[in-house]
């Protein structure tokens, strides 16, 4: 008899058939049921292992026994049970083989594997007003990855910034510098919310975990929870994680639940979605709404300590955006994040915005204490880092500013004002070539971002480059108006002629670019850049006497610059000096500058 006949008279592919119908139905049912029964991810894994591992089991029993009238008995063999044996072990080496190959991948356990990306939630519920909310979901989640340790989240600022674009996840991936995408959609119908999410290994191509979370919308806390919960686990099975199942610490548990626990009042929290999105739109129009929105908020819930912190936020910002006074909207922003920090002492946004009201205040200590609370709390919060490099360079510790911008520009690769201080910072130190660099990458995608034009502008006069010079003035001043655009102009050609030319830098120095700056949102430069464009005019005593004028303004946006190279022809002049002094400020490069000039 022939090994195949054998098989079949001891039933053996009968047993097989039926034994991998069955536990194909077994897996789509455990598969089904797993998410509403909340079972561990590694449980349909560890099923579908046993199911594979029984198969040869099966064929081995099927071969050695057979059902007979008079019950099971062990079968005659005319065939050496020696092959049979040698199939069934090789049958079960396959199966073993092939669930290793397809189990979870662990990948590298390095800072890269450690890397993920929140792309902006697709809005499917067919009314573009929802859109607040998608983008809302995909931040609240966002934020709550960032708020574990061992995950480097790229910024908000960075990963919406390809939201409606058609690139491939790994090209996105890669600009962002991360390992893991997380994708997905929201559908909101009525009192219902549909998200879909999706976890992907861009550097592979592999989906590692996929969900559908079709609910009520009151439960949209519950299911951000489980959306941060999943991702975290399964990362944690990736990169090797604290616990052996790779599930969430205690800790880490307790810091996602808090993250989107702030309120239960769903009305609340929609107010609070559209005011961090008109917040994310900057402009003064945008912010003032946003304002409105966190006021409502906060009337819903009384004790919503996300939206005190959104209202700080919001209020810090606007002096940037509008004539708003800064002492006075600061004033507003501090009570706000106190409230936040009175309800929830743990916010990493509220100990930010105090922070940042603590450097423009020039209060260097208290905002380094501030900053790095929030970064304790959430190391991938971007504006704390960014704001901490900010204190740095302040405080004149060129070094330690670059160090923290570098590090915020990881999180935040499309960073705008991240990359524009990081020019200043290379600036100080004589690093002329890669502060221009930092600054063009972001004019590639944001050609018009007057912050770096005005920067830009102060390497370009460095270097000598008279046509970027005068590219960037003309390109500033046409945004102002006619009287800029000629000014710019006179200027360009005075450089460009190497003559001294005391009419145009009389009328660079007199003109009102904060005002103007208020009004429109543009200038030629800036308040910042006009003395280093009065120095390259040769007028040394209009350069240093726009500086001052600046400074009695609004001294914080001068400080970042006294670093520069540029200024050391002033360093040594008393009002210089006492205007470092009045600051509150350390100057590391006058005693070597003027020790020079003595």
């Amino acid at each position: 008899m022939t090994l195949i006949a054998e098989l079949k008279r001891r039933k053996v592919f009968k047993v097989g058939a039926a034994y991998l119908v069955v536990a194909w139905l077994l897996i789509q049912v455990v598969s089904t049921v797993a998410p509403q029964l909340s079972l561990p991810e590694w449980a349909p894994r560890l099923i579908t292992f046993v199911l594979l591992l029984g198969f040869p089991v099966a064929l081995v029993l099927a071969w050695i026994f057979d059902n007979t009238p008079d019950g099971v008995r062990v079968d005659a063999a005319p065939v050496g049970n020696k092959r049979m044996y040698a199939i069934a072990a090789a049958l079960a080496a396959l199966a073993v083989g092939w669930y290793w190959k397809g189990r979870p991948e662990r990948v590298d356990t390095g800072a890269e594997a450690r890397t993920i990306a929140v792309l902006p939630f697709v809005n499917m519920s067919g009314d573009p007003d929802n859109e607040y909310f998608s983008d809302g979901i995909s931040e609240e989640i966002l934020n709550v990855l960032a708020s574990t340790p061992e995950l480097r989240v790229a910024a908000r600022t960075s990963s919406f910034a390809f939201k409606g674009q058609q690139k491939e996840i790994p090209d996105i991936a890669r600009e962002l510098e991360v390992r893991m995408v997380l994708e997905g959609s929201v559908r909101r119908q009525g009192d219902r919310v549909r998200i879909t999410a999706q976890l992907i290994d861009a550097q592979k191509g592999f989906h590692l975990w996929s969900q559908t979370y079709d609910r009520e919308l009151k439960d949209i806390f519950a299911i951000q929870d489980d959306i941060a919960r999943s991702i975290g686990d399964e990362l944690k099975v990736r990169i090797g994680g604290a616990t052996a199942q790779g599930e969430l610490t205690p800790g880490e548990r307790t810091a996602v639940v808090a993250g989107s626990a702030a309120t239960t009042d769903v009305k609340a929290y929609d107010h609070y979605l559209r005011g961090r999105e008109l917040w994310h739109m900057r402009g003064e129009p945008a912010l003032r709404r946003a304002i409105e929105s966190f006021e409502q908020a906060i009337a819903l819930d009384p004790k919503f300590a996300g939206a005190y912190a959104g209202l700080g936020a919001a209020y810090v910002v606007l002096p940037f955006h509008s004539a708003a006074p800064r002492n006075q909207m600061h004033a507003l922003a501090r009570d706000a994040a106190e409230q936040a920090l009175a309800l929830d002492p743990g916010l990493a946004d509220a100990y930010a915005v105090l922070g940042d009201i603590a450097i423009h205040a020039l209060r260097p200590g208290l905002a380094d204490a501030l900053l790095s609370r929030a970064l304790a709390i959430s190391p991938s919060h971007a504006s704390a880092r960014y704001w901490l490099g900010e204190q740095r360079l302040f405080a004149g510790d060129l070094a330690g500013a670059e160090q923290e911008l570098t590090a915020a520009l990881a999180i935040d690769p499309l960073g705008r004002p991240t990359a524009n201080l990081l020019t200043i910072a290379r600036l100080g130190l004589g690093e002329v070539e890669a502060a221009r660099a930092s600054c063009d990458r972001i004019l590639e995608v944001a050609p018009t971002y007057e912050a770096c034009r005005e920067s830009l502008l102060i390497v370009a006069l460095e270097q000598s480059d008279l046509p970027t010079v005068r590219t960037l003035l003309a390109g500033t001043a046409a945004r102002v108006g006619p009287e800029a655009v000629a000014l710019a102009a006179d200027a360009s050609t005075a450089l460009e002629q190497g003559t001294h030319s005391p009419a145009v830098g009389e009328r660079l120095a007199a003109t009102p670019f904060h005002g103007v700056y208020a009004a429109k949102g543009a200038a030629i430069a800036g308040d910042a850049a006009i003395p280093f464009l009065l120095l390259s005019l040769g007028q040394p005593d209009l350069a240093l006497r726009r500086l001052l004028d600046s400074a009695r303004q609004e001294p914080s946006d001068v400080v970042p610059f006294l670093q520069v190279a540029q200024l050391d022809a002033l360093r040594c002049r008393p009002e210089f000096v006492t205007l470092v002094a009045e600051l509150g400020l350390t100057d590391p490069r006058a005693a070597r500058v003027c020790a020079q000039k003595s």
